[in-house]
């Protein structure tokens, strides 16, 4: 991967390649998966808390050497289902069916074949006079194969146990690269092998570069939209979509082109989201409508209206029927239902009540220098347009404040605020400028 980034925990639709694998071992088993760590990656223990359990390798030496770093404590004599860390596209149901044709059949080990398109870094698996599965040879030792087999080894297993650990015990590292193959394990369990070919063979695709990593991610985006069309979601354009794992979306929902939902992201049904909509770790109600905004951290009511170019900051809450205007800003911030924050303002940590006109220009100034203030808007308040509120500040219910105000006072319920300069207007200005006159 040519990265300070250990290769599993490369991000695939939002989350580490590597839980990906974990969870079809763990759905298709019912149990709690061991996951080999090399304890020089950094991160790749941490990620697994609560999925799955470390079990430290000293140095790499390859992948025969991991699977025999599992302590003998851990090791089952029934079924032992293994799987490559970096095969994010493996669906549950196949590794299912793997542990079901190693239970129906006994043998030593069963294997999941692919035949792709592309099998650069596939070990490819060679069948004897009799058709069964002799052994797997790796991509670097090819050179003295002769023909090359199209069927490859897609690095998911299902192993007798009781066979699987002598096995291990026996292997040697006389290969291109010094190293315990895991796939040297199938020549010694042979003839006793069986083969199940991949229904898809993009199950196989392991990630070994980032243009692998592309195809993958790709392929885990269209399957991920596909599963939401066929909910109920209306995805406009597939192609310039891009859908976290992980997120919700309800029915009769249209996405429009160029949208991106990430990370913790639950959409309500009968949504407008986009075009180009970013929305991130948020909760989205029932009938929102957000044009090309961002959206990170919020609680998004049902029925609010957010436009184009607006910006929701993490920690704010737009309750039922809140309207956004273009270029609006909230960071912070608790808005009551029905309230209307237009053009161009920033309501910065604030607390606004219900019914609220926040006219177009208007900021709530939260800062003075060294600490951050909150705003206090009761229900009911106009703030006419362009007006500066300076926090601390509590403006009561149904007070007004007029266009261009400067408010720096609190404003008692139903008083009018009028915070600004007496206007001077001079007449024939620019001929006293010319003139040096007293007023230029």
């Amino acid at each position: 991967m040519k990265s300070a980034l250990p290769k599993v925990l490369h991000p695939l639709a939002g989350r580490p390649m590597l839980l990906y694998s974990v969870d079809a071992a763990r759905e298709a088993t019912g149990t709690r998966p061991l996951v080999v760590v090399n304890p020089a990656h950094a991160g790749v223990a941490e990620a697994l808390e609560g999925v799955a359990d470390a079990v430290p390798q000293a140095e790499p030496r390859g992948t025969g050497d991991a699977l025999r770093s599992v302590p003998p404590a851990l090791r089952g004599q029934g079924q032992v289902v293994v799987v490559n860390a970096d095969l994010p596209l493996l669906r549950t149901e196949t590794v299912r069916g793997l542990v079901h044709a190693q239970a129906s059949s006994g043998a030593a080990c069963v294997l999941l074949t692919v035949v792709p398109g592309s099998p650069a870094g596939l070990g490819r698996v060679v069948r004897g006079p009799d058709g069964r599965v002799a052994r797997i040879v790796e991509e670097r030792d090819l050179a003295g194969l002769g023909t090359v087999p199209a069927e490859c080894n897609a690095g998911v297993y299902v192993f007798s146990g009781e066979r699987l650990w002598p096995a291990l015990e026996r292997l040697s590292n006389d290969n291109a690269q010094g190293e315990y193959y895991l796939t040297d394990v199938v020549a010694m369990l042979a003839p006793d092998v069986e083969a199940v070919a991949a229904a898809d063979p993009e199950e196989g695709l392991g990630i070994n570069d980032r243009v692998q990593l592309a195809a993958a991610q790709s392929i885990l985006r269209r399957r991920l939209l596909e599963a939401l069309m066929l909910d109920g979601v209306t995805v406009d354009d597939p192609a310039t979509t891009f859908v976290d794992w992980g997120v919700t979306v309800g029915r009769d929902t249209v996405l429009h082109p160029m949208t991106h939902l990430a990370g913790a992201t639950v959409i309500g049904r009968d949504c407008r989201i986009g075009p180009m909509a970013q929305i991130r770790d948020s909760r989205v109600g029932d009938g929102v409508s957000v044009g090309a905004s961002v959206v990170d951290g919020s609680d998004i009511g049902d029925g609010v209206s957010i436009g184009h170019f607006d910006r929701i900051r993490p920690d704010s809450m737009l309750a039922s029927g809140v309207s956004l205007g273009t270029h609006a800003e909230v960071k912070n911030s608790r808005i009551g239902a029905g309230t209307r924050i237009n053009h161009f303002s920033c309501v910065l940590d604030s607390d606004v009540g219900r019914d609220v006109n926040i006219g177009a220009g208007t900021v709530t100034c939260n800062y003075d220098g060294r600490d951050k203030h909150r705003t206090t808007i009761g229900d009911g308040v106009f703030v006419g347009s362009n007006s500066s509120l300076v926090a601390p500040l509590r403006i009561g219910r149904g007070a007004y404040v007029a266009a261009a105000s400067i408010v720096d006072r609190d404003v008692p319920e139903g008083a009018l605020a009028v915070g600004r300069a007496r206007q001077r207007t001079i007449e024939g200005w620019r001929d006293r400028a010319r003139l040096g006159g007293p007023d230029a």
